[in-house]
């Protein structure tokens, strides 16, 4: 059997009762022929209806559906490149919508351009209600905060701009070795480490891997209404933070510790924890919203780096196996 140019893989967790129709929809109107790609889709753990879902589809596209139990997205997607054939592993979610070019652009662009291994194609919202108004989308930004890049033009770019709705990678860089590290990443419930997808092309990254985006090759990604709200977006700094030590090891402060965290790090948590006490009574402002926000973020962030302060050793350790 002929392998196929493209794999698409992606992870869902109860996506029936969400979005995942509409992107298996999507798919199926792809102008890239059937035979030259292939989707690999994980049911991660899922109680609703996903496992039926997406069978329906395994007649009407060339897809794969793997039973994943063990929660956790890293995981998941890990089952999923085992199972890739194709020369570009393309990395998706479950609730995003393709624009019926977004395969052949990317196979374009790739081919385009043999001296890039990664490619982040074009990223928009798709809203579930349009934030007519809404101040908080001056005031945020959209790409760590909803993974939107939609302002970004072609070209080469920075690996940590580079986000998991519409992530790309050459195979033969991933080998055997090259996965997603299953500490991090989307978990259900309680607090995870955001940044799986930037972890992963940050560590090829290193090696001297070079990114490049494709800004034409569009998908769509869902927000929910419940999504586009101050304190929504004040609590998901939390797990930005969370994720921070995991990602960047190097940058926790060096020096003196108390109960595990840097005393500069303290210091800078109660300098943020009183503009949050100060400014929390007050009506909503720009200044308001991020001195709770950084609130969120250091309070993850200081819990980061109990869990994972030896990984910035951990991360030199996975360059040096990639090189290897």
């Amino acid at each position: 059997m002929t392998a196929p140019r493209i794999s698409v893989v992606f992870s869902s967790f109860n996506g029936a009762g969400r979005r995942l129709r509409q992107m298996l929809d999507s798919m199926l109107t792809q102008n890239f022929p059937f035979e030259q790609w292939e989707l690999i889709a994980v049911n991660n753990n899922s109680s609703d209806n996903t496992q039926e879902l997406l069978e329906q589809y395994t007649s009407r596209l060339p897809m794969t559906v793997i039973n994943h139990p063990r929660p956790g997205k890293s995981g998941a997607m890990n089952a999923a490149l085992a199972k890739a054939r194709g020369a570009l592993v393309v990395f998706t979610d479950d609730d995003i919508e393709a624009d019926v070019t977004w395969l052949s652009t990317l196979a374009a662009c790739a081919d385009a351009h043999p001296d890039f291994g990664v490619f982040g194609g074009g990223i928009l919202p798709n809203w579930e209600h349009y934030p007519r108004g809404n101040p908080l989308l001056e005031w945020i930004p959209m790409g760590s905060t909803f993974a939107i890049a939609d302002r970004e033009a072609s070209g080469p770019c920075d690996p940590t701009k580079i986000w998991g709705p519409n992530t790309t990678v050459r195979r033969e860089l991933l080998g055997s070795n090259v996965r997603f590290r299953e500490d991090i990443g989307p978990l259900p419930g309680g607090l995870f480490a955001m940044g799986e997808d930037t972890e992963i092309v940050s560590r090829l990254s290193r090696t001297g891997v070079k990114t490049y985006r494709c800004a034409e090759a569009i998908v769509h990604h869902w927000i929910p209404a419940s999504s586009v709200t101050e304190a929504w977006v004040q609590k998901r700094g939390e797990r930005l933070g969370y994720g921070m030590p995991a990602l960047f090891g190097e940058d926790v402060p060096k020096g003196v510790r108390i109960a595990g965290v840097p005393l500069r790090t303290w210091v800078e948590s109660a300098n943020w924890a009183a503009r949050a006490a100060l400014f929390y009574p007050l009506r909503s402002s720009k200044k308001r919203f991020w001195a709770i926000w950084k609130y969120y973020y250091m309070r993850g962030y200081r819990a980061g780096i109990r869990r994972y302060a030896p990984a910035g050793d951990r991360s030199r350790q996975l360059t040096q196996e990639i090189a290897h």
